[in-house]
């Protein structure tokens, strides 16, 4: 009989567990379709941008913004004079704020004008993990790998060179090769050397996950934007593209953990690696501290700079096979830097002007993103005029059409790749050009203020010794029948190259490393 009553309270008490979790789940996913379905408050006066090109309906003009959102970004933005609007998108509406309220907003506290609110819409991150709890590595970067940059680039320069070797064919004669996917994985090899030393760079499996995490988070998040908000928190669990997300961390923590144990047995007295794990393992605090969580973070630092890096050196070749006249004198300018210096520097690379110069033009036309300081208002935000922004609101300022305003970049349709240089004697009172990793209300390729891109500075290092590496060994050319530089990818605010293009390489006689002091 007490084994019939233990047993009977037994299933009760189980019964009654699987209810609360059923009422929790039903809960949490009723929560999670109000907190995004709701209307916030909208501006005053601010019109929608969108539906002067055919959309005869906000719901046009948001399936619209999936393929034309530059376009409407840059209506909105010439028909206010850079005022306030609204760009409707899928999701949510944007509202786009005037570049004078950006010095009051660049340090607003998070708790009232959200950055990772922001980003985790645009991702999904609430399933992705893209922005979620992306704080630690921010504070590593700009604290300790920035400052340790003359110590990390020699590494990931030779990094670049083996990848280089292991991506691009021989060469012998002109072949083509798909631009894309070969900066892609070289710049996935440089950074892995930037991230976990050669235990991650030079495992291949490590960089299969890496690029693929990239590629999976961003499917998974337009896959799940295919279904209403409500269902997201079961569709989650059905989509193929979330599954290889839940993959690739799993990966990562298989790989790094080995690496995070090895590190914590070195005493104080041992040479710590100059790498980012062992920077993220000395920086980490209270939970952070959490292995998995570190090797997550690592896989994190990976999708942002292979995010951030990647497509640039890939647009610039197209630039430059579009615009030959450009490549001898940025080849020049290369062999003149390692001819004085002998090697790559923090110091060498910040000669480059004129590839500094063509970097910065080829970003002001083809950016990664065509909106940016983006942020998500948990408060109402009270600005020094009065104006008051409602909570709710997910603002943006329109970086693409601010870049292409012809009041502050003369003849913009123009590709000027040497526009950016500065010249030898500037009038007083004059600032000189921003520069490729420059953040001010004009130059917002980057972001503004205290969540500006920490990593902007090893990005900018590392592209330059990518395209070094090309320029000195390589000349490149379109295929046959092609002159016109090929058309982006857009998709929403994403800005890409097309990766189906292929250029034509072909390897110089003389070895660019014929350059540097001390080679025969």
């Amino acid at each position: 009989m007490a084994s019939f009553r233990t047993a009977s309270a037994g299933s009760v008490s189980h019964d009654h567990i699987s209810f609360i979790l059923l009422v929790s789940v039903v809960a949490s996913i009723l929560y999670s379709a109000w907190f995004r379905t709701r209307k916030p408050c909208l501006f005053p006066g601010a019109p929608y941008t969108g539906l002067a090109n055919g959309a005869r309906s906000l719901a046009e003009a948001r399936r619209r913004y999936q393929t034309h959102a530059a376009e409407m970004l840059v209506e909105g933005y010439e028909t206010t004079n850079g005022g306030f609007y609204y760009v409707p998108g899928p999701d949510c509406d944007r509202l786009m704020i005037p570049t004078r309220y950006l010095n009051e907003l660049k340090n607003a506290p998070d708790d009232c004008a959200d950055f990772l609110g922001s980003f985790t819409e645009m991702f999904e991150g609430e399933y992705t993990t893209i922005g979620k709890r992306w704080n630690l590595h921010p504070r590593v970067v700009k604290h300790q790998l920035n400052p340790s940059l003359p110590a990390v680039l020699p590494h990931v320069e030779d990094e670049i060179r083996i990848a280089a070797a292991r991506v691009i064919p021989p060469c012998e004669d002109w072949t083509p090769i798909p631009v894309v996917s070969m900066v892609t994985q070289i710049i996935a090899q440089a950074s892995g050397r930037m991230i976990g030393g050669t235990q991650l760079s030079r495992n291949l499996e490590w960089l299969d996950t890496s690029l693929s995490f990239t590629h999976a988070t961003w499917h998974a998040a337009q896959r799940l934007k295919q279904y209403p908000s409500w269902t997201r928190p079961f569709a989650q669990w059905f989509i193929a593209e979330m599954k290889a997300v839940r993959h690739h961390i799993a990966v990562a923590r298989r790989f790094i953990k080995p690496i995070l144990a090895e590190r914590r047995q070195l005493s104080e007295s041992d040479e710590k690696p100059t790498d980012l794990m062992q920077m993220l393992h000395t920086g980490a605090r209270g939970a952070d501290r959490d292995t998995n969580f570190l090797a997550y973070t690592g896989l994190v630092v990976s999708f942002a700079a292979i995010h951030t890096s990647a497509s640039v050196p890939a647009h610039l070749i197209f630039d430059l096979c579009a615009r030959p006249e450009y490549v001898e004198p940025l080849r020049n300018e290369v062999k003149d830097v390692l001819a004085a210096d002998g090697t790559f520097t923090k110091a060498s690379l910040a000669k480059l002007l004129k590839l500094d110069s063509f970097m910065k033009e080829s970003q002001r036309v083809s950016p990664l993103v065509f909106m940016t300081f983006g942020r998500f208002l948990h408060k109402d935000l009270v600005l020094h005029d009065g104006t008051v922004i409602p909570k709710g609101n997910m603002i943006g300022v329109p970086s693409h059409a601010i870049a292409n305003d012809p009041t502050l970049c003369k003849d913009p349709e123009t590709f000027d790749g040497f526009r950016w240089i500065p010249s030898d004697e500037c009038a007083p009172g004059v600032p000189a050009p921003p520069s490729f990793v420059t953040t001010n209300p004009h130059n917002l390729a980057w972001g503004y203020g205290k969540h500006a891109c920490s990593g902007r500075f090893f990005a900018s290092f590392e592209i330059k010794m990518v395209m070094a590496h090309i320029l000195l060994n390589y000349d490149f050319k379109f295929e046959p029948g092609r002159v016109e530089r090929p058309a982006n990818l857009a998709f929403e605010l994403q800005n890409a190259p097309d990766p189906s293009i292929k250029v034509l390489f072909k390897r110089r006689s003389v070895d660019g490393q014929a350059c540097r002091k001390g080679s025969p």
